[in-house]
């Protein structure tokens, strides 16, 4: 076999199995989430969840669409936001701040273990992202609210 088609074996074989791994890890975590959704443990996962997101500036109405969005990504997660911005029930800036915080964080399960299963370190791959996320949330979310009072302020 040449040098050409032995690295596209390689490549080709290298692809298949990451590929697999994507695909165990990615199936089961579809099927759970929507054998989950609406169950009593889950409602209470997202009290919980809630909890730790105010400090955020997240309201307790934001707790479901980022728990799933930083669970199983923002194909899910997103998709109960825009749900829940359209009945009402979530405003613009909590919105914002749930985006902010989930561009960061999104499918924290699905896209560590991935990243675990090629070599990376949990201990960085999950701390880093959840800090990280958290901090610039606080700053950002910050800074947008004073920005806002500054424009009304000067508006009249």
């Amino acid at each position: 076999m040449s040098a050409v088609g032995s690295f596209l074996w390689e490549f080709l074989r290298g692809t298949w199995d990451l590929l697999w791994k994507m695909f165990v890890i990615i199936v089961p975590i579809m099927v759970i989430l929507e054998v989950s959704e609406g169950r009593r443990w889950f409602r209470a996962l997202a009290r919980g969840w809630a909890r730790l997101l105010r400090p955020l500036g997240l309201s307790e109405e934001t707790a479901t669409p980022t728990l799933v969005g930083f669970l199983f990504g923002l194909a899910y997660g997103g998709g109960v936001i825009v749900r829940d911005a359209r009945r009402g029930t979530i405003g613009r800036r909590q919105v914002f701040l749930m985006s902010l915080f989930l561009s960061m964080v999104h499918a924290i399960v699905e896209d560590s273990l991935i990243l675990i299963a090629v070599g990376a370190s949990a201990v960085w791959v999950f701390g880093f992202r959840i800090v990280w996320a958290g901090i610039v949330t606080l700053l950002v979310g910050a800074a947008a609210t004073a920005l806002v009072r500054w424009h009304r302020k000067r508006r009249g």
